[in-house]
């Protein structure tokens, strides 16, 4: 269990595959660390969390809330209580948290339009205008979900992690769904960021989630920011009490 002044804060967010969390003191954020997402590294951080003043949590796992929710200094990120944005939706309750507190991130740094494009478990696309009013976006498989597609609905194909490759031709399986996979979604981000940007030219695009840290030169984005997550629970430890 790590030592921390009094008033420190636990950030944390909660995927489908892993968790991502940073400490927050005197206006630094320390500590920042990924383990994956499984009920018995809920129930160590929940020994930990004793250890702050404050947890704040953004979560797309049910099943591993439920190891926190009766913590009297955990609060949870909803549509609800996420500050600075207002959100404009058919259905806020199923917006996930994660997408909300990485739009307050980009909105809270560049006070403009934004797009934020996460690559984990899915591939989402977040944006936000220029008056802070969270607006939608799309959901995509993400890169390992459409290796694991391969896999599972193909006879021959074994599971293959998207890495860079040059050129269009493989000379077997294994470099023909590499390639596939490398520059299927490598011209799927840049159509992307072109179609937002025409759609609001004055926008800036963010990056954020490991996936995307191979493409964070090739697609035209403003920045790349892997900790993103963690600056939107920042603002969000800030606005709500």
């Amino acid at each position: 269990m790590p030592s921390m002044e009094k008033g420190s804060i636990l950030l944390l967010d909660i995927g489908n595959s892993t968790m991502q969390l940073g400490s927050y003191s005197q206006g630094q954020l320390g500590n920042v660390r990924q383990i994956d997402t499984s009920p018995s590294q809920a129930v160590a951080l929940k020994a930990e969390m004793r250890a702050y003043s404050r947890v704040i949590i953004s979560s797309v796992v049910p099943d591993i809330d439920k190891v926190f929710r009766e913590i009297p200094h955990v609060c949870f990120v909803t549509h609800k209580n996420i500050p600075s944005l207002s959100v404009d939706v058919h259905y806020p309750q199923e917006v996930g948290a994660d997408r909300l507190v990485n739009a307050l991130g980009a909105y809270t740094h560049y006070q403009s339009g934004c797009v934020i494009i996460d690559s984990g478990t899915a591939l989402t696309c977040c944006y936000v205008d220029k008056k802070g009013v969270y607006k939608g976006g799309l959901i995509f498989p993400g890169m390992g979900i459409s290796s694991k597609a391969l896999n599972d609905y193909t006879a021959k194909i074994p599971i293959i992690h998207v890495s860079p490759r040059q050129g269009l031709i493989g000379k077997s399986t294994h470099e023909a769904v590499q390639i596939g996979l490398y520059h299927g979604f490598l011209t799927l981000l840049k159509g992307w960021v072109q179609d937002y940007r025409q759609m609001d030219p004055d926008c800036k695009v963010v990056g954020t989630g490991k996936g995307l840290d191979m493409y964070k030169d090739q697609i035209g984005l403003d920045q790349y920011l892997p900790d993103l997550i963690l600056k939107g629970l920042i603002e969000c430890s800030k606005g709500i009490k």
